[in-house]
């Protein structure tokens, strides 16, 4: 089960939401993913971003019903996404990032490093689609969301503070895992 911590915007849009974190919250699982809902256009967008890698899965133009099958629509969009970043021979192994199929949401974990680079995300992925398309409907959601990637992060663990970006971090958590 990928376990999802929600800002608070999301946690209001969502509403079914676990107000208590885990007890390992701190021990943090491939799995783990932090999700934030903005608006472009006028239109609800969400970004998870996983928490080892600074991996991120964009879903353009989400509405409420959605959330009833928000668990297939990630995973759908997730595996997009890798076949997109280069990623054809791990898409039978995409549960590794989600430990399931299943979601579960929780309140915020505060990590201060994570919600610094989703706003960076957010950012970038508004400045695509302003500047490149002009409007959401045109915009390529899985290709801008490559390109966002490949931008320099650096690590979540990295004590040195030396830059990666997050499909390296991806690719090389899946080498030493297999």
């Amino acid at each position: 089960m990928a376990r999802v911590y929600c800002t608070k915007k999301l946690k209001e849009f969502i509403d079914n939401v676990d107000e208590t974190l885990p007890d390992d919250f701190n021990n943090i699982k491939m799995s783990d993913w932090n999700a934030h809902l903005f608006f472009v256009d006028k239109r609800k967008c969400m970004v998870f971003v996983n928490i080892l890698t600074y991996y991120s899965v964009f879903i353009a133009d989400i509405v409420k019903k959605d959330l009833k099958n928000i668990d297939e629509i990630f995973m759908m969009r997730l595996k997009e996404q890798l076949i997109q970043d280069g990623f054809v021979d791990f898409i039978d192994k995409a549960v590794y990032l989600t430990d399931g199929v299943k979601i579960s949401f929780f309140k915020t974990n505060n990590n201060k490093k994570i919600i610094g680079r989703i706003n960076d995300f957010v950012d970038m992925f508004k400045v695509h689609c302003f500047v490149k398309y002009e409007h959401l409907n045109e915009m390529d959601v899985v290709y801008e969301n490559g390109i966002i990637n490949r931008t320099l992060t650096g690590k979540y663990t990295d004590i040195k503070k030396t830059w990666s970006r997050p499909i390296e971090n991806l690719r090389e958590i899946i080498k030493t895992s297999a």
